[in-house]
């Protein structure tokens, strides 16, 4: 990638997001304490007096998710066992900052890349997952533009277009020695993936991006669902694409039990979408400096396919 996509178009400091706050909700006013906690690919992420989570957009293209994300999350309020931000407080742009913001009561927990979970206790996890997964998406495509939904705006079922962005990434990835793909278990992976048929199934409400980041895990236990802004309507396998990004194996069948039977088309889709993941997780956190996200990268490709990494 000659242009980084996560790169931010605006740098939203400390004492940006401060201001921002208080100048807009001055209830907190005046804050004693506001930290750093995590930069994405769309937003920066501050905690506020260790109990308010506010996120403000980095880049032009997430304004319009931050607001999606809103009306979604909003809707969804107590539909879930699981924990979900609720945000309550909804910041708009300014002379000093162009676009909007949102505030929530945090969510205890720390994301999967950096809870340390052991395979057991991923495996122990399943339960509530596919409990969540199984309410998500019975909120059919018809229901979704009710609760604020759209259509997403990464169509991840246009496999070609998939695997022609994650050629040019793994191209980058053995380029910097990341790690070394082989090339010729890639191209069968790419021909699996180009071989799907999609178009037959119905579509839900989705997260649109699950994976490590956005799981957070308290003593072990799942404990939120954060970052809804991909959240849109689109086919169950672009959230199925977990299970094999961040469950091994033996998980997988009693998440099914729950869950229910998935045609095998749409979990080859989920494979494919979670090797795209992660192959891309593993460059942006290469390039960020987060070991923890490399490692938990690595482990999933292992775990996708142990053929694919020829050296890490």
């Amino acid at each position: 990638m000659s242009q980084k996509q996560w790169h931010p178009d605006i740098e939203v400091t400390a004492t940006l997001a401060k201001h921002c706050i208080e100048t807009q909700f001055q209830q907190l006013s005046p804050i004693k304490k506001i930290q750093c906690i995590g930069e994405g690919w769309d937003n920066k992420a501050y905690l506020v007096n260790d109990a308010i989570i506010f996120r403000f957009p980095h880049r032009t293209i997430a304004v319009d998710l931050i607001e999606r994300e809103n009306q979604v999350l909003q809707a969804l309020q107590s539909r879930f066992s699981i924990a979900i931000p609720n945000p309550q407080y909804l910041g708009k742009p300014s002379e000093h900052y162009p676009y909007p913001f949102h505030g929530y009561p945090v969510i205890k927990g720390l994301s999967g890349c950096h809870a340390k979970l052991s395979r057991r206790e991923r495996q122990a996890s399943i339960q509530p997952l596919a409990l969540f997964l199984k309410a998500l998406h019975t909120i059919s495509e018809t229901e979704a533009p009710e609760l604020g939904a759209q259509d997403q705006w990464v169509d991840r079922t246009n496999t070609a277009r998939m695997t022609e962005m994650l050629a040019e990434r793994v191209e980058n990835i053995n380029r910097q020695n990341i790690v070394t793909i082989d090339n010729t278990v890639f191209e069968a992976e790419v021909s699996i993936a180009n071989a799907l048929k999609l178009t037959e199934y119905p579509k839900v409400l989705v997260h649109g991006d699950l994976y490590c980041r956005h799981l957070l895990f308290d003593q072990g236990q799942l404990s939120g669902i954060i970052d809804w802004g991909d959240s849109g309507i689109n086919i169950p396998s672009i959230d199925l694409a977990l299970l094999y990004s961040f469950y091994p194996a033996e998980a997988h069948p009693a998440f099914f039990a729950i869950y229910g039977e998935v045609d095998s088309e749409l979990l080859k889709h989920a494979r494919f979408l979670a090797l795209y993941s992660m192959l891309t997780v593993l460059l942006y956190g290469d390039d960020i400096g987060d070991k923890q996200l490399v490692i938990e990268a690595k482990r999933a490709i292992k775990e996708i396919n142990p053929k694919l990494l020829s050296h890490c």
